[in-house]
């Protein structure tokens, strides 16, 4: 009786396990989803702050264009924006690229998290386990 009293208390164990690493999964995914949600904010915000950061510019070099009596088109002027407006775009891919990287990083860490999670559920089953059977190599199986 002993023995199956241990393999009952094991196979609950293990199960127990189970469910607290699926809770602790789910809150990993929370987690990997509100940090993704944020860097995309984050990286919204910058697009809106670059492309403010343009108009004002574009408006600046315009105004000084017009009080230098440069014309506004086919000249220094037209060179002037659209040097601003390559630059705001090499800023932009820098700034994807580094989101990209970003997401992939919170990805990769919530995976590692999750494989940890289900290492240790696995170690800990495994010591149950192996106690168990200590246990019963000491005595009969009908104890």
């Amino acid at each position: 009786m002993g023995a199956a009293t241990s393999l009952a208390t094991l196979g609950l164990s293990a199960l127990l396990g189970q469910q607290k690493k699926s809770r602790a999964n789910d809150l990993i995914e929370a987690d990997r989803v509100q940090n993704a949600q944020e860097i995309k904010l984050r990286q919204s915000i910058e697009r809106r702050q670059r492309e403010q950061q343009l108009a004002r510019a574009l408006a600046a070099a315009r105004a000084r264009a017009a009080s230098a009596g440069v014309g506004s088109y086919r000249g220094a002027a037209d060179a002037i924006v659209s040097g601003l407006k390559r630059q705001v775009r090499t800023e932009q891919a820098e700034a994807d690229a580094e989101a990209r990287l970003a997401l992939q990083g919170n990805d990769t860490k919530a995976a590692l998290r999750q494989r940890n999670n289900l290492l240790d559920q696995q170690g800990s089953v495994l010591g149950q386990g192996a106690r168990v059977l200590g246990g019963l190599a000491g005595g009969s199986l009908l104890d």
